[in-house]
């Protein structure tokens, strides 16, 4: 079986202002209660160094004249069900990973690049321009939809494919995220270079990716946290 990833960007983000979300305007989205950390940020914010994770306080310092918003996930669930009902007519059963994210689970040896069409055209009604990617999993077709145009993750290739993927797409509590910086450990490459002893104090989320850095697919199945919208815990 193969994953296919359909990701919204700024789903959430354009939910709670009400219209579609210009990636070249500096805009970023917060929790509405807790530590009012970022969740969803503009490519246009990205670049000012706003990430998803950090504190209201330092996306402030980053991006002074950026659009804020606050968090409406009544509103983003009911826009998103409306998405998901509209890819339930894709032919292939779809697995909900919340507001902005779904994955469609296709027959091994089909063509990707052809449920990418599909998608496109399923959810072209609501003007909406979604990313997709594809992987032997959920946790490698979501770190595929963040690849330049639709990404597909060939068989035997996962360690190579997530190299150079930011840690921070797929863990988004900043304690945890900290303590992986400490180590050297920035990107996939990077955590799978280091000894297996450094990471003995770390949850199995971050075990599982370590496995997954170093080319077993099948610890990519124990890695059920993709940071989103839950974030891991420390």
């Amino acid at each position: 079986m193969v994953t296919v990833g359909v990701r919204l960007p700024c789903f959430r983000l354009a939910a709670s202002l009400r219209h579609a979300v210009d990636p070249d305007a500096p805009a970023y989205l917060i929790e509405r209660f807790g530590r009012r950390r970022v969740l969803e940020a503009t490519a246009a914010a990205e670049m000012r160094g706003v990430r998803p994770g950090m504190t209201m306080r330092e996306a402030v310092r980053a991006a002074p004249r950026a659009a804020v918003a606050v968090d409406d996930p009544v509103r983003a669930a009911r826009d998103w069900r409306r998405v998901l009902d509209q890819l339930a007519r894709l032919p292939a059963p779809v697995d909900d990973g919340g507001p902005g994210l779904a994955f469609v689970r296709i027959p091994r040896g089909d063509s990707a690049a052809r449920w990418f069409a599909m998608v496109h055209d399923v959810i072209e009604p609501f003007a909406l321009r979604p990313r997709c990617g594809a992987g032997a999993t959920k946790l490698i077709a979501f770190v595929a939809t963040h690849r330049g145009g639709d990404a597909v993750c060939r068989p035997g290739a996962e360690a190579t494919f997530l190299a150079d993927a930011p840690l921070e797409l797929v863990c988004v509590d900043p304690d945890v995220m900290l303590r992986l910086r400490l180590i050297g450990a920035r990107t996939f490459g990077e955590l799978a270079a280091l000894p297996m002893h450094q990471l003995l104090r770390f949850n199995a989320d971050v075990l599982a990716w370590y496995d997954l850095a170093r080319g077993d697919v099948a610890a990519a199945h124990r890695a059920l946290t993709l940071g989103h919208p839950e974030p891991v815990e420390g």
